[in-house]
């Protein structure tokens, strides 16, 4: 069906290129193009609206699939700013958001805002995309396997040649030779079957030899694909991250190279064995008899046709069913990682509905693809079975005029069968291949992706620091326009703790997300001993940093494996201390298996109060000299909050720390605290200097103690 999407000049060129990714923002559509058109006219009546804002409007005319339409209203914030009431609820009632991404292919047309075509304009600009070079080049280090496959291929497919010629030997030469006796016949057919025989022991190795060197290569080049594009994805800043479901990168990283591996084994090595045992045959049958070669060829065409207009359409259909199941990926971890919310609100029937419904739009994916493959293997079999009979027809009017003999039409009948085989071996390639380079294309779709953080060439490795902190004018977005900090500047002296205070939202994560370097500033610079972050190695600025989070990140595994991420070569003796210093070590002592404990995914054996008392225990084993806690003694009772207040009071001395909290009771005896508020610092002071001055800090305080002396310790 035809569908229309706004959307504008800058993003326009990326889109038709591109396509539409979920990733960049929810896409919203409509059916009727009256819509788009009194989106249109509602910009026109706007009173600051000039024609050249609407030059920056276009439309993009989609051909989709109803399976992969949600029905939602679209947002106010999408529309003109005087839309009336009315006709903001019949766009909304008739919006639509694309559920999965939308291959460029898709986009039949461009329309601008005056309802031209301009189509072939952006079109134009188009850069043809490749990938399969780069996917190549994993190839090289493994050429010489590759090249025994290959050879080894070659022979296994042209000694089963030497038969048909063998047997045209015993029924010409032999059987119908008047000249021998019985006996001599009997000879000479065994030495010549003796002969193939041999031949088929080396086909045996041949057949052997071809398997193990292009597992070995095939294996080998996927592996080191998966590798790097798990190094790369891990590389990649966390905006990547913050816009992907888990299930979508996961599926991305196994389900798309499991099935560009298909490439590897038949395209690397079953093309060149495939053509050459095509080019032998070919030879082979013009010499039996070329007019014969003729009739056997009249009907390839329409394998040409299969394989140029139905691999196309393949591949778009590949990769179709790649995106729906990357979008059922990342909704089944989603549910399985949320599973007690999905419990504690009887949802499992609803849900168990919503599955149901994205695996039918699947299957009708999958289906459409099949449908592709069955048509091309319809097509190449009626090629297939239907030359023979030609070939009969023509060859028996030969023998029957007597220009050819009943051996050589057996023999030219054995060989155009073997003819057949690879050209049907190279039709299969080709739905594989498709299959295949479009799981290619997604993969390399990933390794496009940059790092919006990254190290300058000349980056400085910081082997020691004192903690001296400074945020200079400090700007920052993490989208374009929409600010979340702004003018921040203040200075955090060595072995000073600093609390950062303030209303969800005010940009206090955001500070410390800043000072791991996970995302750089928009504007200004942040110093660590006098050295801006950015002059630094991401890896030797994180390696003086421990961070203690609100949501505690345990991995599947032991105790002791956890622990040993923040310090893998630490003693025994170490473990315990930090364990201890953590108030974990009694606890730790009472499971069964003590630190061999399995704690099961994300740690979920444990109490809240556990996991983060591992986690202060892993952060005591690193001994970072600058230290974060966001919100770590949040959503904890009071027993818990008290062994890890008591921790944690032990973890900050000596180090620089930053202190981010809702509660305030663990921030009152802080150095210093800085009250944010939508994004702007708003005072500085101590606590009881911010009590006094009666600021935002002073309302935060009377809320949560309102029953507590204001002169404390």
């Amino acid at each position: 069906m035809i569908v229309y999407c706004l959307t504008t000049a800058d993003r326009v060129h990326k889109q038709v290129a591109e396509g539409l990714k979920r990733t960049d923002r929810r896409y919203y559509v409509f059916e009727n193009w009256e819509l788009v058109e009194f989106i249109l006219e509602s910009m026109i009546l706007e009173p600051n609206v000039q024609d050249s804002n609407l030059e920056c409007c276009y439309i993009l005319v989609l051909n989709v699939g109803n399976d992969i339409l949600i029905k939602s209203p679209i947002p106010r914030a999408q529309l003109p700013l005087h839309i009336t009431p009315a006709a903001l609820q019949m766009l909304q009632d008739h919006s639509y958001y694309l559920e999965t991404d939308l291959l460029p292919g898709r986009i039949v047309a461009v329309k601008n805002a005056f309802g031209d075509n301009v189509t072939k304009e952006l079109k134009s600009a188009e850069k043809s995309y490749n990938p399969i070079w780069r996917f190549l080049a994993y190839a090289k280090p493994y050429w010489r396997f590759f090249a025994l496959a290959t050879t080894a291929g070659i022979v296994k497919f042209l000694v089963p040649l030497f038969f048909p010629y063998v047997l045209r030997l015993v029924l010409d030469d032999v059987i119908a030779n008047s000249t021998l006796s019985p006996h001599e016949k009997s000879l000479e057919v065994m030495h010549l079957l003796l002969g193939v025989l041999a031949a088929n022991l080396v086909w045996m190795a041949a057949t052997f030899g071809r398997s193990m060197f292009t597992a070995m290569a095939g294996h080998s080049m996927i592996r080191d694909l998966r590798v790097a594009l798990f190094s790369h994805v891990q590389r990649l800043s966390h905006q990547f991250f913050n816009k992907r479901q888990t299930g979508s990168i996961v599926s991305r990283v196994v389900n798309d190279i499991a099935m560009a591996q298909n490439f590897v084994g038949s395209a690397l090595s079953n093309v060149w064995m495939d053509s050459a045992l095509l080019l032998a045959l070919f030879v082979i049958l013009l010499k039996i008899n070329a007019l014969l070669t003729l009739v056997a060829l009249g009907l390839l065409p329409i394998f040409l046709f299969s394989i140029r207009k139905i691999g196309g359409r393949v591949r778009i259909a590949s990769r179709e069913v790649q995106q729906r199941i990357e979008v059922i990926s990342g909704g089944l971890q989603e549910k399985i990682a949320g599973v007690s919310i999905v419990k504690g609100f009887s949802r499992e029937r609803a849900e168990s509905k919503a599955f149901a419904s994205q695996a039918k739009k699947l299957y009708s994916k999958v289906l459409r693809s099949v449908r592709f493959s069955s048509l091309n293997e319809m097509l190449v079999g009626f090629v297939v079975l239907s030359s023979p009979v030609m070939v009969v027809w023509y060859g028996a009017n030969q023998v029957i005029q007597g220009r050819l003999t009943i051996g050589e039409l057996t023999q030219f009948l054995l060989y155009l069968a073997m003819f057949y085989s690879p050209i049907q071996r190279l039709s299969d390639l080709n739905v594989v291949l498709s299959n295949a380079l479009a799981a290619i294309e997604r993969i390399f779709e990933y390794f496009d992706i940059q790092p919006h953080v990254t190290e300058r060439p000349d980056a400085i490795k910081l082997d020691t620091t004192r903690g001296h902190i400074i945020f200079e004018n400090v700007h920052f977005e993490y989208e374009s326009g929409i600010p979340i900090l702004h003018d921040i500047h203040f200075e955090i002296k060595p072995g000073e703790t600093v609390a950062f205070v303030g209303p969800s939202g005010s940009g206090k994560s955001t500070l410390a997300n800043l000072v791991m370097r996970f995302y750089d500033p928009t504007s200004g610079a942040i110093y660590l001993d006098s050295h801006d972050l950015r002059d630094l190695t991401l890896a030797s600025l994180r390696s003086h940093i421990g961070i203690v989070n609100q949501e505690t990140i345990l991995f599947s595994g032991t105790i002791l494996e956890n622990l040993l991420l923040a310090n893998p070569t630490a003693s025994s003796q170490e473990i315990e201390k930090a364990l201890e210093a953590a108030n974990a070590l009694e606890f730790v002592d009472q499971m069964a298996e003590g630190l061999w404990s399995e704690i099961g995914e994300r740690g979920v054996s444990l109490s809240g109060g556990q996991r983060q008392r591992i986690a202060i225990a892993r952060a005591f084993l690193k001994d970072p000299q600058i230290l974060i806690l966001d919100e770590a003694t949040s959503a904890l009772d009071s027993r818990s909050e008290h062994l890890i207040q008591d921790a944690l009071s032990r973890l900050l001395k000596g180090r620089t720390s930053i202190v981010i909290a809702h509660r305030l009771s663990t921030v009152i005896h802080s150095d210093r605290i800085i009250s944010l508020n939508r994004g702007r610092i708003e005072e500085t002071g101590t606590h009881l200097q911010l009590l006094e001055q009666g600021g935002l800090y002073a309302q935060l305080y009377q809320e949560q103690f309102f029953h507590v002396p204001r002169n404390v310790d």
